[in-house]
Parts: C-alpha cells; sequence; structure tokens
C-alpha cells in the first residue's frame, strides 16, 4: 500500500489531462461505484442485493486496475474530477445523497482506490458512507472518523476540517405554517416564535450560519405545537411506501446506462424489487414499470446499444419461472369478484409475462371460485398463446378432463397452423367435450379437416358422430361425397338406425347429381325385397330423404315414380321421407 504523501508525489509526476480511453474507463468504473452506492443504500445492511452490487463492483475495480494504475477522485461539492477532467456531475437539485456531497460535506478533498482493493474493505467504505448519510443529533463521529477507524488498507483519502459556516441557517418559521394550533394562548405563542425568527432573518436577506453569536438561543425552542407537527412528519416518513419512486429512480438510470454490464446488474437489482412488489400485491405499480421497460425496446438506439432487447427479454423470462410466478399464483387465489381494480392491473401485468406462464395458469381455472378471475385467466392464455402455443401443447400432451373442457372456449377461437395442430390433439383426447369441440371446430374450418377426421363418423361417442356429420354437411365436396357412398355400402347392416339416417342426410346435403343414380337404385330397386340390404325400409327412406334435400329435378322425378310405386315398401319410404322432413327432418343427430 502506499502512502497518502507517496501517492501525492505520483499524482504530481502524472500528466495533467486523460487520453480518452482512460478517461471512458474512469468514467465507466466511478458510474459503477455510484450504481453501487445507490443498490446498496435501497436495501437493509447484509441483503442479498447489495452483497451482489458490491461483488460485481469488486470485479470492475480488477477489471480497472488490469489496464490502468491506481484511481484518484478530487471531490468537490456536486462533482468529482481525475486529474483536471470532469467524471462525474450532478445537480444542486440532487446532491442530498449523492456520495459526492456526503464525502464533500464531511471534508474530504479527494480520495483514492489502490490495486488489491479487496471486498470487505469496499463493504465497510459503504457502511460508513450509509452510516453518516444523514446527520443526526445524536450521531457521533462522521465519514472521515469512520474510514480512520476502518484502517482501511487500499482506499486513501485527504481531509480537511468541517467550518459551520458552510451550512446555512434553519428556518424554522416554515414549519409553523403548517400547524393548526388549538386556543388562542397557543395561538400567542407560536405567533411570537414566527416574528422573532422572522426578525432574525431580516438582519441579513442571506442565510446566517449556525455558529453565528449574534443568532439568539430563543430560536431553537419550539413550540408544543411545532413539536405535534414534527412527530407526525417523522410518522409519514417511518409509513412511507417508496416503492413507486425506485421504479423512477431504476428506470432513469437504465434510460440513461450505456454500459451492458451495469444494464445488466440494475435489472437483477430490478427484478428483487418486482418480487417484493408481487408479495404486497401491488400490480398497477408492476404494470407501470413494465410498460416502461417496454418502451425501451423500441426506442431508436444506435446498434451499439442492441444488447438491450436480449437483456430486457430474459428479466421477463427470469420472472416468468415457477418459483417467482407461484408467488402471483397465490395472490390469484386471493382475489374475488369484487377486487376489479386488482384483477384488471394483474391481467395487464400478466401479458408481459413469458408465454410458459400458461402451464401455471391453467390450473387457476379451476381452483378459484371467481367467475372474474376464471375470464381473466382466459383472456390471458388467449393472448399468451398467439405468442407461443407450446406450453398449451405441453399440457394437452398431458390432459386433465375438466381442465381441457374449461379451455374449449377459449381455443375454439384461436386460429392458425399452430392452432389446427391443437385441435387435431383434442380430437384424439379421452374427454367427449374435448375430443367433440376440436372435430367441430375442424371440420367447420376445411373439408380437408372433414376428409382427414372422417373416420370419427363411427366413434362411439354420439356427439362425435353428430359433430362429424354436421361439419361433412357443410362443405359440398366430391370426396366426401364419395367417401360417404362408400361408408353406406360398406355399413348397410349396422343396427343404429338412427345413425344411418344421419348418413343419408348429410350425403343430401353435401352431395350433387352424382348421388341421384346411387340414391335411384336404393329407392326403387328390388321393390319386392323388402328385408334384405339395401331393400329394408330404413335405407329405401334415406335415400328418400337424401332425394328431397338435393332438391333437383332430377330428384323430384325419382320421388314422384317412388309415390306411386307398386311397392308398398316404396311408398311407405316415400310417405316416411315426406313426414320427416315437415317434423325433425333437419336433425343430423348420429
Amino acid at each position: 500500500m502506499q502512502t497518502a504523501k507517496q501517492t501525492e508525489q505520483k499524482k504530481k509526476s502524472r500528466k495533467q489531462s486523460l487520453s480518452e480511453q482512460e478517461l471512458q474507463d474512469t468514467r465507466k468504473i466511478v458510474n459503477t461505484l455510484l450504481l453501487a452506492w445507490k443498490n446498496y443504500g435501497l436495501y437493509p445492511e447484509g441483503h442479498a442485493t447489495s452483497q451482489k452490487a458490491i461483488a460485481n463492483l469488486q470485479s470492475a475495480f480488477a477489471d480497472f486496475f488490469s489496464t490502468h494504475s491506481d484511481l484518484r477522485l478530487s471531490v468537490e461539492k456536486n462533482r468529482l474530477l481525475c486529474e483536471s477532467d470532469v467524471i462525474h456531475e450532478v445537480s444542486s437539485d440532487s446532491l442530498n445523497e449523492e456520495m459526492t456531497y456526503l464525502l464533500y460535506r464531511d471534508g474530504i478533498q479527494w480520495l483514492e482506490f489502490q490495486q488489491g482493493l479487496p471486498l470487505n474493505e469496499l463493504t465497510y467504505f459503504f457502511k460508513i458512507l450509509n452510516k453518516y448519510k444523514a446527520l443526526a443529533e445524536e450521531t457521533e463521529g462522521d465519514i472521515v472518523t469512520g474510514f480512520i477507524d476502518g484502517d482501511l488498507q487500499h482506499i486513501i483519502f485527504k481531509a480537511s476540517d468541517i467550518f459551520w459556516e458552510d451550512f446555512p441557517l434553519i428556518e424554522f418559521s416554515d414549519l409553523n405554517a403548517h400547524l393548526q394550533m388549538e386556543g388562542d394562548d397557543a395561538h400567542q405563542v407560536e405567533t411570537a416564535d414566527t416574528h422573532q425568527v422572522e426578525e432574525s432573518v431580516r438582519i441579513d436577506d442571506h442565510a446566517k450560519s449556525i455558529a453565528d453569536p449574534s443568532i439568539s438561543d430563543s430560536l431553537w425552542k419550539i413550540s408544543s405545537g411545532e413539536h405535534e407537527e414534527l412527530q407526525r412528519m417523522v410518522q409519514e416518513e417511518e409509513n412511507w411506501d417508496n416503492t413507486e419512486d425506485v421504479f423512477e429512480v431504476l428506470m432513469v438510470i437504465l434510460r440513461s446506462q450505456t454500459d451492458r454490464h451495469n444494464f445488466s446488474s440494475v435489472l437483477d437489482f430490478t427484478l428483487e424489487e418486482v418480487v417484493d412488489t408481487i408479495e404486497q400485491g401491488e400490480f398497477s405499480l408492476l404494470l407501470n414499470l413494465f410498460q416502461s421497460l417496454h418502451q425501451l425496446l423500441y426506442r431508436d438506439e444506435s446498434p451499439d446499444l442492441a444488447w438491450i432487447r436480449p437483456l430486457i427479454d430474459r428479466f421477463f423470462q427470469d420472472l416468468s419461472s415457477p418459483k417467482i410466478f407461484d408467488l402471483i399464483t397465490s395472490k390469484l387465489l386471493l382475489l374475488d369478484d369484487t377486487d376489479t381494480e386488482k384483477i384488471q392491473a394483474l391481467r395487464q401485468v400478466l401479458l408481459y409475462f413469458s408465454p410458459e406462464i400458461t402451464i401455471s395458469l391453467g390450473p387457476i381455472i379451476m381452483q378459484s371460485r371467481s367467475a372474474a378471475i376464471q375470464q381473466m385467466v382466459m383472456e390471458v392464455i388467449e393472448y399468451l398463446c398467439l405468442r407461443d402455443m407450446g406450453p398449451l401443447e405441453k399440457i394437452l400432451d398431458h390432459p386433465d378432463r375438466k381442465l381441457g373442457e374449461k379451455l374449449l372456449a377459449l381455443l375454439s377461437r384461436l386460429k392458425g397452423e399452430r392452432s389446427n395442430k391443437i385441435f387435431l390433439k383434442m380430437s384424439e383426447h379421452p374427454s367427449e367435450k374435448v375430443r367433440s369441440e376440436g372435430v367441430r371446430v375442424l371440420v367447420a374450418r376445411d373439408p380437408k379437416f372433414a376428409q382427414k377426421l372422417f373416420y370419427h363418423i363411427d366413434d362411439e361417442s354420439k356427439a362425435i358422430r353428430r359433430e362429424i356429420l354436421a361439419g361433412i354437411a357443410k362443405h359440398k365436396s366430391s370426396v366426401l361425397e364419395n367417401m360417404l357412398q362408400k361408408y353406406i355400402k360398406e355399413n348397410f347392416d349396422k343396427k343404429d338406425p338412427t345413425h344411418i339416417l344421419a348418413c343419408y342426410k348429410t350425403l343430401g346435403r353435401c352431395g350433387s347429381a352424382n348421388s341421384i343414380p346411387f340414391l335411384k337404385r336404393i329407392l326403387l330397386g328390388n321393390g319386392w325385397n323388402k328385408f334384405k340390404g339395401f331393400g329394408k325400409l330404413l335405407h329405401r327412406e334415406g335415400a328418400a330423404t337424401a332425394l328431397l334435400l338435393l332438391d333437383t329435378w332430377d330428384a323430384k322425378d325419382i320421388l314422384l315414380a317412388a309415390s306411386k310405386s307398386k311397392f308398398r315398401v316404396i311408398r311407405e319410404a316415400f310417405q316416411k321421407a315426406m313426414a320427416g322432413s315437415e317434423t325433425s327432418g333437419e336433425n343430423t343427430d348420429g
């Protein structure tokens, strides 16, 4: 370690200004130092985030010392200098807790960080700054004495005496303006105090030093009313929730940050704050933060800052991990229909998360008793599925019968190739309702799906058979027409008459003139045979029904011939078909 005298001599031998590279590297390490200080001050001593910030700072110093010598910073009231170059400067409006001002306030003229700087000295350095950040009556000592007591080996400094004359007179008259006193006596006492302060101020238009002997001791006396007001102000300060202010500060830092390492550190710190905010249920604050972060993705920046997007994407990916998202799940289950504002804020917040949370959101639909929560979760899942349906596919790979049924209303609104694949999976789902919905949606979209799912015409479920036939009936398709004719030929002995009649009705709706010879042969052929094959009354009735639905002149001629046939079975088939068309002939139940 070098002594103060040695470093003073070394300073004189140095050049008076830094090169561009030296200036850039110096400003980078100072920014890292100041950022670590901000992080340290936001959390209790020993907090994991504070420790991480100091560890990152030590690593940054190690990198700096690998190419540069010791770092000496001259301290002025609102800026830090290295040699003759200004490294950091703050406005007079934000001095109070700035490291620069704290060092200047306690008389430190310059500060030097030397090679080999260990983690424990950096930790002690911040501890002392934090301890003496606010001057209080009961505080003994200051930053300088704290540094001396710490016997720091790699952080040296030079300090001057502190003169009270540097600090202006505190005007308690301002406090009186806020008081509402009760009783004439109290009012007179307070007025007298106010006049006394105003008279003192008139002595000089400029603020006086608190060490000025001309200031009367009575100035420091406060009334009982002022004491109560001070107590109220202290109580407000202790109860102050600064989360919103912390988020604002973090966004200011992120917007101005051009160093990837620092940007990443701030995001890590932000993630810790977000977790605390989730635990507090302050979802509106999260929404404001997420909106601000999202805006960073779309601002016009140079290619040198292209690393911002992947870092923010990683932030939301980390936020969506089960460990963190389980906190939101527990909060969701505690809400009910009356928590309208929280539900709406949470809905907007969840839209920023990764689609991976779909897996965690799904069960909430079943667990929550709130209709508003269930609806909100469904809307969020729908939005996330439009970004990526992969997580939803995972749910279907491990199907939950009741959950699958709950998701039906959502899934039916999804479009695109990925959604079609999901509906195909649904068509194989063990739940009849889920399977039925998959068939219904797909066959209504495209006749190709009706062809692909035609095998469901023999599904064990009547509902599934009904859906496939209803879907086929919506498409005029020669392929489907031929598939139905073939199916009827191969299944003329099926024992379910309702299903057979439904197949004929479907053929009448999706078929064309190409089906007329087939239907004519069934209705009018072999009139003497009414017991076997297509001679049965059931098949003749089905053929007549299909011809009625085709509604062409050729079909009408065949039906007219059936009505006058000498064979009773043919006439009965025609009559049943006519009666059916007047009542429930449009029913395609299978």
